[in-house]
């Protein structure tokens, strides 16, 4: 908020309505241009992506779109269900990826999804059936702050350009990173500013979980189940079964006999080495004699 004469004049970023109708931009932007992408030069595999990823971006479009009417607002926390199960078909998505393909890329994409899908459920939920309903109070996420999830969403996001920069090798591929980055970061700003809004007119706002309480629980279940000592035990239970491997097979006695080939191996190796160094010396030395009589 930045204050100009006796009015306050919002910044383009704390404006909702801005934030919101930027979205539309990017997202329309980024279907017309991927597809014309995928339409050229490209790969099916990319346009296959492609195609997944528009389908998700259109969902989103047209949430964003009926936020402009009346309509929009009147089943605002229904569009909120539907938005958040978007996002919990996506982070499942992108946990399969990585079981599928391990990189940085997939990596950072889940966590991202994943920060996403717990910012909209404990922020588009509040003021909600749904928050009284499931208990969403005593979430343990809620001790997390706003300015905090919108950092690591911008962290997160950066991270992942630079990931994506890194091992593209096409411009298209430039041009979708980007556009994607920019909507993530304005998606996080959408959600920033709503709940600012809620925490401003003290809606939901008293919220009672904590990461403390998990701690506590997560350690009883452990003591209770000795979870501890079933894992040294068990190590031990695989240590005792090698030694008995090892004594069975005369294991160390093989060991011993290929390290005494190698160490015979390489001696000769060297043996021969300094003998064909001193012939080649005594090579020279006696065509040098030869040439000096």
């Amino acid at each position: 908020m930045k204050k100009s004469g006796k009015q306050n004049v919002i910044k383009w970023y704390d404006n909702a309505h801005v934030v919101t109708n930027l979205i539309i931009i990017i997202i329309s932007i980024f279907i017309i241009s991927s597809q014309s992408l995928a339409n050229g030069e490209l790969s099916f595999a990319f346009f296959s992506s492609v195609i997944n990823h528009n389908s998700i971006y259109i969902l989103v479009l047209l949430y964003f779109i009926l936020l402009k009417f009346s309509i929009g607002k009147k089943y605002f926390n229904y569009m909120n269900v539907i938005l958040v199960f978007i996002y919990l078909i996506t982070t499942a998505t992108s946990l399969f990826t990585i079981v599928q393909s391990f990189s940085l890329h997939t990596v950072l994409t889940f966590i991202l999804n994943f920060v996403f899908l717990v910012y909209m459920s404990h922020t588009l939920f509040r003021d909600s059936i749904i928050w009284k309903e499931f208990s969403f109070s005593k979430s343990p996420f809620n001790e997390l702050t706003n300015d905090w999830y919108f950092t690591v969403v911008v962290i997160l996001t950066i991270f992942l350009l630079s990931a994506n920069l890194i091992s593209t090798v096409v411009f298209s591929g430039v041009v979708v990173s980007i556009l994607d980055s920019i909507y993530y970061v304005l998606l996080g700003r959408f959600l920033y500013l709503y709940r600012e809004f809620l925490d401003n007119k003290k809606l939901d706002s008293n919220n009672d979980g904590n990461f403390d309480e998990v701690r506590e629980k997560v350690q009883e279940v452990l003591d209770k189940t000795d979870i501890d000592d079933k894992i040294v035990s068990g190590v031990k239970d695989i240590h005792g079964k090698i030694d008995d491997f090892i004594s069975a097979n005369d294991i160390d006695k093989k060991i011993d006999n290929v390290k005494d080939k190698v160490l015979d191996v390489s001696s000769n190796i060297s043996d021969k080495v300094v003998d064909i160094v001193s012939g080649n010396k005594d090579e020279k030395t006696h065509k040098k004699k030869k040439e000096e009589k």
